[in-house]
């Protein structure tokens, strides 16, 4: 059995520390989360909600049951214990049914400030939901950014994750200042913790921080990867059932929506060039070691993909200060041909090819070199294969 004890909140200079001492296997690990930006008063600590969403995925794989020593909310722990872990397990079959017992629940509303709240990665699904809900009414509009160090600067933490998680958090924390909002950032060992692929846990992560804020935040928008109409239960990615998982997760405090889940990567896109921020602050690269003097490399898969949408849509030129054009310019007719090839595989190559054609841009030398890139990569593969028959 794991045991989750009851959270503690330590004060330092450059933030506030919440930690729990999990028990498993005979050995305790601290577990923890610095919280800066925000009052010690703000953060809920007098629940463990968010340490259980943390070690979920590390129970289900173990097989082993939770105990909570403290409190833990009615609602989240009905809807786990009915929905969600048969929900994941359903999603990945390594996975064991378990069963959460807690000493005491609450079903307090433990929201003060009552607001809307998201993160802020500068990318493309975190500025259209930011755009699509900043002008919302009372406790939908959002009021507070936030930033968390969970896995997606590095799948196992460690102090290189963390580097990227500050250099990143500097053009998030710049955008913040832009639209005159607090940016509540959220550093953790959650990473080192796990020890897990990030995409096949990347939702309950951010719960968990998220989890931390209920008695700030009323409505939090966690960006969604995909349309609804692509739901999956992925093991290897759990945003492709998001939709399912965020109301499970939600309690008497906080609701959790998966935003602008309406709408496809291409029509964000679109929706995102019409606000200028944008224009200096998009951020989409991964590999921004190779980004240069601007916020993106210009080459990498996801950089291509925008570029050519904005492209279709008439908009890329107004996104000079962030890319290299010339790196677009230079690999744009084959990237054409590469979404051809994967057309039915990809749901990104999907929808940005339904626009190319939409758009009347698909060539015949497209045709022709997709043509060529599915020989070459039969060559190369054949090439492999022949390969390990010659070492054995």
């Amino acid at each position: 059995m794991i045991v989750i004890n009851k959270p503690i909140l330590e004060k330092f200079e450059d933030g506030n520390v919440v930690s729990s001492i999990i028990e498993m296997n005979d050995e305790k690990r601290k577990l923890w989360f610095k919280i800066s930006n925000l009052s010690e008063d703000l953060i809920l600590i007098e629940q463990t909600d968010a340490f259980l969403i943390a070690i979920l995925f590390l129970a289900l794989k173990k097989g082993e049951n939770i105990l909570i020593k403290g409190t833990i909310s009615h609602k989240l722990l009905h809807n786990v214990n009915n929905y969600l872990i048969g929900a994941l397990c359903l999603s990945n079959s390594s996975f064991k049914p378990i069963h959460v017992e807690t000493e005491k629940l609450s079903e307090t509303d433990r929201c003060i400030k009552k607001v809307g709240a998201t993160g802020i990665s500068c990318g493309v699904d975190s500025f259209a939901t930011y755009f699509k809900h900043n002008q919302d009414k009372k406790s939908f509009k959002i009021e507070y950014l936030t930033f968390f160090n969970v896995g997606s600067h590095g799948d196992f933490g460690g102090e290189k994750a963390r580097e990227v998680f500050n250099n990143r958090f500097n053009q998030a924390n710049q955008f913040a200042k832009d639209v005159n909002l607090s940016i509540i950032k959220i550093d953790s060992n959650l990473s080192e913790f796990l020890r897990f692929n990030f995409l096949q846990t990347n939702t309950l992560r951010n719960v968990s921080c998220v989890l931390l804020l209920q008695k700030v935040v009323k409505n939090y928008y966690l960006a969604s990867k995909n349309r609804f109409d692509t739901f999956k239960l992925n093991p290897e990615d759990n945003q492709d059932f998001d939709t399912l998982i965020l109301p499970l997760v939600s309690t008497e405090s906080t609701n959790i929506h998966s935003a602008v889940s309406n709408f496809q990567r291409t029509e964000r896109t679109y929706f995102i060039s019409n606000f200028d921020l944008t224009y200096i602050h998009l951020d989409v690269c991964t590999n921004p070691s190779a980004s240069g003097n601007k916020n993106n490399c210009s080459i990498c898969s996801k950089c291509m993909r925008t570029q050519l949408t904005l492209d279709l849509y008439g908009r890329l030129k107004n996104y000079t200060a962030v890319f290299h054009l010339e790196n677009y310019y230079e690999r744009k007719d084959k990237f054409i041909a590469e979404i051809y090839n994967t057309r039915k595989l990809d749901p990104f190559s999907a929808d940005i090819y339904e626009l190319i054609v939409k758009k009347e841009q698909f060539q015949l030398k497209h045709k022709i070199l997709s043509k060529c890139l599915k020989i070459r990569k039969s060559y190369v593969n054949s090439k492999k294969k022949l390969k390990k028959i010659l070492r054995k």
